[in-house]
């Protein structure tokens, strides 16, 4: 069942730069929303969970791009769209 998609303004900030540098990238990036909004255990998006306590998800754009998100009933709140390195410090 879909899911209905909310973005976090650091989320939406993000994008909006990725569009300005790499507009392939920032296609990517939508596409990989529009896979979780629409089945968010789809096994393509490599999804692994960050945070248990706060149901922080990672999933992958690229190999070295990530989305970051949480599920919370019938919503899925994106939290970031950055590079792995960043999610690795903990910065979701």
């Amino acid at each position: 069942m879909p899911k209905t998609p909310d973005f976090t303004p650091r989320f939406n900030r993000q994008l909006e730069r990725k569009y300005k540098r790499s507009p392939a990238l920032a296609t990517a990036v939508i596409r990989t929303v529009e896979l979780i909004v629409q089945d968010p255990e789809n096994r393509g998006l490599n999804a692994h969970l960050l945070d248990r306590r706060d149901r922080i998800w990672e999933a992958y754009v690229t190999k070295a791009a990530r989305v970051t998100y949480q599920v919370d009933g019938d919503v899925v709140i994106f939290r970031n769209n950055c590079r792995h390195d960043i999610i690795d410090r903990g910065q979701w």
